[in-house]
């Protein structure tokens, strides 16, 4: 299996939105190749020459440092609206809209895919069970319209990353295998799974569905791309690797690695998406960060790894 360690962007969302800096903390500081861009760095929404010439920016800086950028993710600010699931149908079709600017926005970065948790449904909905199958359909309509719109840009690939909230509709893991098979009839690329490792916390999931390393075993194979974060098993708590988190945390990457393997993945980009609060100092960040990734290395060194 050829791991590759990269970073997602969200660390640097309304901190470092020049690429050129954080294109120069990614590669100098970090010795990192692949990024997950985020759309907290670039509303896809803006105004085509604003998009135009942030993306071109993004490009400049990864020619200059020697970064790529491997997809595009929703990020923090979109993934606080319901999207395809929102229970007005004028919002849903507006959600399709998003998807489009998403995919073009994309193409524009240079990303091979694009995607992220992209429906929630309102809690009056999810705890209707006539609703069910309304939900499930509209999800897998609205993610299959997002794959068409990705096609049409020369995306490779879209991702669906499950969440540990029930209204976004994946926190049991039988239900993930039955999903992914809709998700994947008569679609012109691939949708895949982003698996978190801190997600398999919801309130409402019992026993297996609560095991981590149980997903990844099941579905690794099915998401080339992982998100990694420390959390303490009760929250999605998005830490650092830090001494200090990883005493308190669960998850342990020696287990996700070998989950990975014993998946069947054979190319897999891991992006530690690590969240601090916006008031949260900057330089201590940085340095949160530089002991995260040292951390991190000594778990994909014995891989092609980068």
């Amino acid at each position: 299996m050829k791991l590759h360690l990269g970073i997602n962007m969200i660390y640097a969302a309304k901190r470092w939105p020049e690429p050129d800096e954080w294109g120069k903390q990614v590669v100098q500081r970090w010795g990192l190749k692949y990024v997950q861009f985020c759309f907290d760095l670039l509303d896809p929404r803006c105004s085509p020459d604003a998009r135009k010439a942030m993306a071109a920016k993004v490009r400049e800086a990864a020619a200059k440092y020697g970064f790529e950028v491997q997809s595009a993710f929703i990020g923090v600010g979109a993934y606080a609206y319901n999207l395809l699931l929102h229970p007005f149908p004028e919002f849903r079709k507006d959600a399709l809209e998003w998807c489009r600017l998403a995919s073009i926005t994309a193409a524009e970065l240079g990303a091979q895919g694009v995607g992220g948790p992209i429906a929630a449904a309102s809690v009056r909905d999810y705890r209707d069970p006539r609703k069910r199958k309304f939900l499930l359909d509209t999800l897998v309509e609205g993610m299959h319209a997002f794959a068409r719109y990705a096609a049409d840009q020369g995306l490779k690939f879209v991702c669906w990353e499950p969440t540990p909230i029930g209204r976004e509709m994946l926190i049991h893991l039988d239900e993930a295998k039955e999903l992914y098979d809709r998700l994947n009839e008569n679609v012109p690329i691939p949708v895949h799974f982003l698996l978190d490792v801190g997600h398999q916390c919801s309130y409402e999931a019992t026993h297996k569905d609560r095991d981590t390393y149980l997903w990844l075993r099941e579905l690794g194979k099915y998401s080339p791309m992982i998100h990694l974060q420390q959390m303490d098993g009760v929250w999605d708590r998005h830490w650092t690797f830090t001494k200090a988190h990883n005493a308190e945390g669960v998850i342990q990457m020696d287990k996700v690695v070998q989950a990975l393997e014993q998946s069947g993945a054979e190319e897999v980009y891991l992006y530690p998406e690590l969240i601090h609060p916006f008031e949260f100092p900057e330089d201590k960040l940085l340095e949160e960060l530089d002991e995260s990734y040292e951390y991190l290395r000594q778990f994909v060194c014995r891989t092609a790894a980068v």
